[in-house]
């Protein structure tokens, strides 16, 4: 797998990425109107304008969203276009989990009662499923119609959703659902991954290190939600630092705090414990956050050690996803007058 021409356009648009003096910058900017001012002459300048011409009417916010899912968008789709015939496997596995993400978040809004716009205000098309898709089923309004457009998609999420609407319905709790798509997506695309070449290894460690990190985010979801559903369902086979006997143990702790103590005793990982003990407790979003920034710094150092791998690929895939999320972030601080400070803690 030659991914020398693809890797050489990540890095141009690795070296176009916002640095730190550039957000303190956006922050220091009195206004909405100010920052996509700025944004206008980045290079989201173009997608920015097209948001614009299609949405006429509508808020800067709004246009501003639109901006930023179709540049992630484009870039992905490039970053597909342009991945070697060969290597279309591998570049699928990393682009994938999103599609996870995207369903989740709207199955937890439909169940938790959120507005679509709220939804597929939060949602990226960076996966199987583009904007207007995501749209449909940010739309759909019930968990059991979402699986109904899925499965006329031909969608292959829909044939695990379907065996848990059962479950689901009987007990009421999305984790079934949300676990029936993890187990879904790790274990279809390991059992794509048959060759032994440095590229599938990286591939293959990615999906293990997510399925640590759902791990260690279920069981603080579980803790916290006093779940009725069997501990034992809630495990996910195959990652490389949490075994299934700890992992049970973990989840009888009594407290989250008891919990987070036991995590940093039971995994080895240096950088993984370095991260568990920043961890703040009343603020369950960022875990997720922090695990998703732990897993892309990873892939990061071994693009420096492996500057021909798909590692390349794997840490600015991380890398974009983070400035998409900063930018949504410092847009909404500045519509909604968000102190420079509490916008600061949150900057991934």
């Amino acid at each position: 797998m030659d991914f020398g021409y693809l890797n050489a356009r990540v890095r141009a648009w690795k070296g176009s990425l916002f640095r730190e003096t550039d957000y303190n910058e956006f922050m220091s900017l009195d206004s909405l109107d100010g920052f996509i001012g700025k944004l206008k002459i980045s290079p989201y300048g173009f997608d920015l304008e097209e948001a614009k011409a299609s949405l006429k009417g509508r808020g800067e916010i709004t246009i501003m969203d639109k901006g930023l899912k179709n540049n992630l968008s484009r870039i992905l789709m490039e970053i597909w276009s342009d991945s070697p015939s060969d290597s279309r496997t591998l570049v699928r596995c990393i682009i994938s989990f999103w599609d996870i993400y995207n369903l989740k978040t709207i199955l937890r809004g439909i169940k938790g009662g959120i507005s679509p716009d709220e939804i597929y205000s939060i949602i990226f098309p960076a996966g199987d499923f583009d904007d207007p898709a995501l749209k449909e089923l940010s739309q759909s309004g019930d968990v059991r119609l979402i699986i109904e457009i899925l499965d006329t998609w031909g969608s292959p999420y829909a044939v695990p959703l379907k065996e848990c609407l059962p479950d689901y319905q009987k007990n009421k709790e999305i984790i079934v659902m949300e676990l029936t798509l993890d187990r879904f997506v790790y274990s279809f695309y390991l059992d794509l991954l048959d060759k032994d070449d440095i590229n599938t290894s990286m591939v293959k460690e990615l999906i293990k290190d997510r399925i640590d990190a759902s791990n260690v985010i279920t069981l603080f979801k579980f803790i916290k939600g006093k779940s009725s559903y069997p501990l034992i369902n809630y495990y996910l086979k195959d990652g490389k630092r949490l075994a299934e006997s700890d992992f049970v143990k973990l989840g009888g702790y009594k407290n989250e705090e008891e919990l987070l103590r036991g995590l940093i005793e039971k995994i080895g990982d240096m950088n993984w414990r370095r991260v568990l003990k920043m961890v703040d407790l009343r603020d369950p979003y960022m875990l997720e956050e922090e695990m998703e920034a732990l897993i892309g710094m990873g892939f990061c150092r071994k693009a420096v050690i492996h500057p021909l791998s798909i590692a390349v690929i794997i840490c600015f895939y991380y890398r974009k996803i983070r400035e998409i999320k900063n930018l949504r972030l410092l847009g909404r601080s500045k519509e909604y007058s968000i102190p420079p400070r509490d916008v600061k803690r949150y900057l991934l």
